[in-house]
């Protein structure tokens, strides 16, 4: 009884590490969400960039083994339909960055710069329950989407030093992200504190 027990234990406790790994489906669903299209649709390149180096497919899915969902950082979609990658006949290929992929402080200044300049050209100075923002951007801080004047604050307080990873993306799939994320998402991703806490 015991030995069953102990079975049952280690494959539901492998099943947990499994489903916490990533894998080739879960990339391709966070693009298709981040970037509101159906992959199905386009003519993908069977390479892959991972931390800034061309994989193939089969190099690509065995690394991924090694991450955890939420050690992806981002997730993005090259357009390359008007130039000549790899000598391969493609529109389109996927980039991940991953675990303990660094981005430098002047592309920390230049997302959070962008995302200021929008949040504070199109909301108005007071504060206007259920106002609709035409132009405003959708803000997603460590995996959860945040109110616009919530975000404004945020990003014109936020300091690089405090962030682990920003990144934005042209336009998102509303029902993940919220109404705003069709104009555009910008994903933060905030460095913890010794307490595991973010920074507020």
């Amino acid at each position: 009884m015991k030995t069953i027990l102990l079975i049952a234990t280690l494959s539901t406790f492998g099943l947990t590490l499994k489903a916490q790994r990533v894998d080739l489906e879960s990339i391709y669903s966070s693009v298709e969400v981040r970037f509101n299209m159906n992959l199905d649709t386009v003519n993908l390149c069977d390479s892959y960039i991972l931390n800034g180096i061309p994989v193939t497919e089969e190099d690509f899915r065995y690394e991924l083994r090694k991450y955890k969902k939420s050690e992806i950082k981002f997730t993005a979609i090259a357009d390359l339909s008007k130039t000549t990658f790899f000598h391969q006949n493609c529109d389109y290929m996927i980039l991940v960055g991953a675990g303990e992929y660094n981005q430098s402080k002047e592309s920390k200044l230049k997302e959070l710069d962008s995302i200021r300049s929008n949040l504070n050209k199109n909301l108005p100075e007071i504060v206007i329950r259920d106002y609709i923002c035409e132009g405003c951007k959708q803000v997603v801080v460590d995996g959860t989407p945040i109110g616009m004047y919530e975000a404004r604050n945020l990003v014109n307080e936020l300091k690089p030093k405090n962030i682990d990873f920003i990144v934005s993306y042209e336009s998102a799939n509303p029902r993940i992200f919220g109404r705003y994320s069709i104009n555009g998402l910008t994903e933060i991703f905030l460095k913890k504190k010794a307490d595991n806490k973010s920074y507020e």
